[in-house]
């Protein structure tokens, strides 16, 4: 759509804004004007409701109605991945993308992925728009549009961020061997793109060239917001190294408090960069180790009193009011959350399990427990068991983004053994939170929730919670635990909603089969 539909919008849109009666009755271009004056015994404002939702719906199709000063767009090209509408797996995907299931639309690009097919065309508004309202499933949605989603993206406005991105998404573009245009296209995709697809291409750029990703990054920060600076900043997590440092120190002074708690906590990783130097010098004198009787115990203390270099390190020394922590344990908890969590063990040979202990008898636990769940990185794997394995679930509350750093087979360990002690736990949301979109269940974990969900047509009559979640719930199994799944019977007695959800469950495992037959 061209910005002649925009313009001739304003003619329609602003009366609206003053009333609408006969002396102010918007003119509507044709054919939509030419259509309303066809339609006998409308007053102004049942007429200016026909053509607002008349061209409401041109807009969405990208239908150009004004006058066009420029050439019509080419038509759509021809793409030889795209599935055709007689094929089963059109009408499932067209079926999935005017739903509103994130976990259904990342399957579906996923699977098309694989097949190496790119959206059918009854699919491609839906999906386009589906992308436009959630940014993280665009890396998985662009790959699949195909040249005729492309073509269509740069139609309307709203689909912008799609004109252009399968550059970010698709082949290398970046690289000693690649002609000089993909240099000149990564240069104009920099500066033009919009948030989504610069942050894709700088993921990329950094993956191939850590140095030209830095040089792009330096160039732009001071036109960046604060929010995209620290979306950039925590791209660095990737491939982080010692090259890195000179650029995250110099945003420990960056405006944005996110920004300069993000660039902090990459450099504490760094054992040789002067901020983590400083960190251990500050933390080290407050960590000794006692002798009682014949026992070397290891005690810490919080800071007597603020650093006033503190500041330059991204630590902030005044506490705020509502917060639950005391200042001195406000400090302390300030210092930890940026301390790699390895520096504690190396510190006092203890494991992470016996430090939790130890934490869990200080004054201090508090501010430790906060700040090292804080700290919590994927490289972690021990801590995180510790964590999920800590008496009286003593982080219960962080335990869906505790699992999700682990290997979806190494979570099983943790979860409710049994479907029924699934639902009695009141832990559908911390299975489900561990299961990103774009991941399913473990098979076996699968077929046992699968069974225990075929079999729960009581329990659902009785439990909302799980009514609430068994939509998703289908939506996390492995496929193959799908193969002659069954909803639950329908009873005589069953409520409009409870046989809604029956049904959904029932349309949901259909189209998941269709998905991967």
């Amino acid at each position: 759509m061209s910005a002649n539909l925009a313009d001739a919008g304003g003619d329609w849109i602003k009366p609206a804004l003053v009333g609408i009666d006969g002396a102010r009755a918007p003119a509507f271009p044709a054919p939509v004007g030419e259509l309303l004056e066809q339609i006998d015994g409308d007053d102004a404002l049942a007429r200016y409701a026909r053509g607002a939702a008349a061209m409401a719906a041109c807009r969405l199709a990208a239908v150009e109605l004004a006058p066009a000063a420029a050439e019509p767009p080419p038509a759509a090209p021809d793409d030889a991945r795209m599935i055709g509408e007689g094929e089963p797996l059109a009408p499932a995907l067209a079926a999935i993308f005017r739903g509103d299931s994130e976990r259904l639309h990342h399957e579906a690009c996923q699977r098309l992925a694989a097949l190496g097919r790119a959206l059918p065309a009854a699919a491609l508004a839906s999906a386009l728009d589906a992308g436009r309202q959630r940014a993280r499933l665009r890396p998985a949605l662009l790959p699949v549009l195909g040249e005729r989603g492309l073509w269509l993206a740069r139609l309307n406005p709203d689909w912008r961020y799609a004109d252009r991105g399968a550059a970010g998404a698709g082949e290398n573009i970046v690289g000693e061997d690649e002609p000089t245009d993909s240099a000149a296209e990564v240069a104009r995709l920099w500066q033009e793109g919009s948030f989504e697809q610069r942050l894709a291409l700088f993921a990329r750029v950094r993956a191939a060239e850590p140095a030209r990703a830095r040089e792009m990054l330096q160039a732009q920060l001071g036109e960046l917001p604060a929010k995209e600076r620290a979306a950039f900043v925590a791209e660095f997590d990737a491939g982080l190294d010692a090259d890195d440092e000179a650029l995250l120190a110099g945003l420990l002074k960056d405006r944005g408090r996110e920004v300069r708690r993000l660039a902090a906590s990459l450099l504490a990783r760094l054992p040789q960069s002067a901020h983590a130097q400083r960190l251990a010098a500050w933390l080290a004198p407050l960590l000794t180790q006692e002798r009682v009787l014949l026992v070397k115990r290891w005690t810490l203390d919080a800071p007597q009193a603020a650093d006033p270099e503190w500041a330059a390190a991204a630590i902030d020394a005044a506490r705020p009011q509502n917060d639950a922590l005391g200042e001195r344990a406000w400090w302390l908890y300030q210092l930890a959350r940026q301390m790699p969590l390895r520096w504690w063990c190396e510190r006092t040979g203890m494991d992470p399990a016996a430090l939790l202990a130890w934490a869990g008898k200080s004054d201090w636990k508090q501010a430790l427990y906060r700040g090292w769940i804080e700290r919590i990185h994927r490289d972690d794997g021990d801590w995180v068991q510790a964590m999920l394995d800590a008496p009286g679930r003593a982080f219960g509350e962080h335990h869906g983004e505790l699992l999700a750093l682990l290997p979806p087979a190494q979570r099983v360990r943790h979860w409710p053994r049994s479907f029924a002690e699934l639902c009695r736990s009141g832990r559908l949301d911390e299975v489900l939170g561990s299961c990103a979109p774009g991941q399913w269940l473990p098979l076996d974990y699968s077929r046992l929730v699968g069974e225990g969900l075929q079999q729960a047509g009581d329990t659902l009559r009785q439990d909302w919670s799980l009514r609430q979640n068994a939509q998703t719930l289908l939506e996390a199994l492995h496929p193959q635990a799908l193969h002659g799944w069954q909803a639950p019977p329908r009873a005589p007695d069953d409520t409009p909603a409870l046989a809604d959800c029956l049904a959904g469950l029932e349309r949901t495992a259909q189209l998941r089969r269709l998905l991967h037959a």
